[in-house]
């Protein structure tokens, strides 16, 4: 189906997002944005790397973008205003799965811009702990339609779930959240600061088998532990064995390049080795996975 025709589909479908009476998609200057009250949604599509060839792109991992309405830059916390406190008794449901639906489908119309793709290309796709929650069976179904919709499946879509402490006395219903999307064929992820990796993250990996574990790379800058190289091959391994594949995310310094490739980190992903904004011509130099 033609994007067009696409963004007409989904404008009728979500259009109920809050201040918005004309559809909350719009396709401006080669790019597909959303819009969300005062906010304005926007993607950066940021190439997954095989490690020991940075050439080869195996997927991309979506994050947000966002404006106000005119372009004023926002805090990634300024959206908390629409939303409820993650943790308080009123949550507010309908506004978490409106923002969080909203957002995964300007991500999925970007990826269908992209000038190349493959049919083993993964996109990595973050979803709000609150949304999980917030649904209380069939998770994926509604994004499922979506995702047929723009001809694609579920197993390109990678479903990432930061693991935040905020939310452990909840890991029981968000387990049984990421089994429901798994059964659907969505593929699974869970995101780690390095100070959350141990007992605790272990078996967490263990129980639920993810497809790919991911550690951002901002997250060691303070690390001043001894044997921390040794924690990460260890952890490395762990993922290895459970079938997994592990990332080393928001890579930008040489010194955290040269660590993936020292602690076992099979993909990476971040500005060190040339980041695309949405829109702009892929690096002449880039290979696609076959």
């Amino acid at each position: 189906m033609p994007l067009h025709q696409l963004i007409e589909h989904f404008n009728y479908r979500l259009g109920s997002s809050p201040g918005n009476y004309s559809g909350p998609f719009v396709f401006k200057n080669g790019v597909v944005q959303g819009v969300y009250g005062p906010i304005q949604i926007g993607s950066m599509l940021s190439p997954v790397r095989l490690t020991d060839d940075p050439n080869c792109i195996t997927g991309y991992s979506a994050k947000l973008q966002l404006t106000n309405r005119p372009a004023e830059p926002l805090h990634g916390d300024d959206i908390e205003h629409l939303l409820s406190n993650p943790l308080a008794p009123s949550l507010d449901t309908l506004s978490i799965l409106s923002f969080d639906r909203l957002s995964r489908t300007v991500h999925m119309l970007n990826y269908l811009l992209l000038p190349t793709q493959t049919e083993t290309d993964t996109l990595f796709l973050d979803v709000d702990p609150r949304h999980i929650l917030g649904v209380k069976e069939n998770h994926g179904v509604y994004f499922e339609e979506i995702i047929v919709r723009c001809g694609l499946e579920t197993r390109n879509v990678v479903i990432t779930v930061p693991v935040n402490p905020a939310y452990a006395r909840f890991q029981q219903q968000l387990n049984q959240g990421l089994e429901n999307y798994r059964r659907r064929g969505y593929q699974i992820a869970l995101k780690f600061d390095y100070a959350a990796l141990g007992q605790h993250a272990n078996q967490l990996i263990q129980a639920l088998g993810p497809n790919y574990v991911i550690v951002a790379a901002n997250s060691l800058d303070k690390v001043r532990e001894t044997k921390a190289c040794e924690k990460l091959r260890q952890w490395n391994a762990l993922v290895r064995s459970i079938g997994g594949r592990s990332i080393l995310s928001n890579v930008t310094q040489i010194k955290n390049s040269a660590l993936a490739r020292n602690v076992g980190f099979e993909h990476v992903e971040g500005d060190f080795y040339g980041s695309e904004s949405f829109g702009l011509p892929l690096a002449q130099n880039t290979a696609l996975c076959a």
